[in-house]
């Protein structure tokens, strides 16, 4: 028996669907295998990155189960068929959709080979090892000389990361997309940072953005040290990795800074989230997708 996880998104999104992976197959004592190939056909918008780490990286090939690989891979024909009724039964057999946003326990009861397809996003899935995915998710190679001296400033301060994300088109509220996303508003972060203060002696901040010149206009009044991270997004790995090394952390509704916050092993962590993760959207119920100990805001 082996399970297959199609891999989508951005990086977050990405972390999420290995670690689902890597959480179901310990579980059911099965092995697994990753699904990259809507990274070179559907979802040309972004790009697999989880090989900058040191996970274990089994890479499905198209002729896997029977060649259903290769018939998950050219989605147009794929949904062509599976809407179809006749063939939907038999599909099922090998392919699991993600049906709603909260954690599904029935993912560890399928019997036989299975295709997973979703976002998965909650810690419940892989709890039970998570001490190993946090050892998985570190950089093969070395940080660069530019967040070398950003890591030094925050393992010397009371550090607190910021994620603030402006650019993700999936975010933009003038996108197609409106109804599910919004960007966390600067009332958002002010709420955060107070909360902050209020609980951490001495923060630094350390400021993550997408839009370097928007977080810079944003914060220039802030009472507080900031130091605003430009690493770029061909660097973004290296940004979770530094954001995970602050002692606590103001996330965005964002995976990516979801992991930059669950990454860091402190058990007396800060961690503040917006409320407000989807713009309307009720079926997407995000119970399940942040861990209790996290501060809603």
């Amino acid at each position: 028996m082996t399970i297959i996880v199609k891999l989508n998104g951005g990086l977050g999104n990405q972390l999420f669907q290995y670690a689902f992976a890597r959480g179901v197959s310990v579980s059911t004592k099965t092995n697994f295998r990753l699904d990259v190939t809507p990274f070179h056909t559907y979802y040309k918008s972004d790009s697999y990155e989880l090989s900058k780490f040191n996970i274990q990286e089994h890479i499905a090939k198209e002729t896997d189960m029977f060649g259903f690989v290769w018939l998950r891979k050219h989605n147009t024909f794929f949904n062509f068929i599976y809407h179809r009724l006749k063939f939907n039964k038999i599909l099922r057999l090998w392919y699991y959709m993600e049906k709603t946003f909260m954690y599904d326990q029935n993912v560890f009861s399928r019997k036989g080979t299975t295709y997973f397809d979703g976002f998965w996003q909650t810690e419940k899935y892989f709890k039970n090892i998570e001490d190993d995915v946090r050892k998985e998710i570190t950089l093969k190679a070395a940080l660069s000389p530019q967040s070398q001296k950003i890591q030094e400033e925050i393992q010397k301060t009371q550090s607190v990361s910021i994620h603030v994300r402006r650019f993700d088109t999936r975010f933009d509220t003038e996108s197609k997309h409106k109804p599910w996303h919004s960007l966390c508003s600067p009332e958002y972060y002010e709420r955060a940072i107070e909360h902050i203060v209020k609980h951490v002696k001495s923060p630094h901040f350390f400021i993550f953005s997408d839009n370097y010149e928007w977080a810079a206009e944003t914060f220039k009044t802030l009472k507080y040290p900031f130091t605003l991270v430009g690493n770029g997004k061909e660097k973004n790995h290296e940004d979770m990795i530094l954001m995970s090394q602050c002692k606590n952390h103001i996330i965005a509704n964002s995976s990516f800074s979801w992991w930059g916050a669950w990454l860091n092993p402190r058990k007396d962590k800060i961690v503040v989230a917006p409320q407000k993760w989807f713009e309307g959207a009720p079926k997407n119920d995000i119970r399940d997708l942040m861990p209790k100990e996290w501060i809603k805001l």
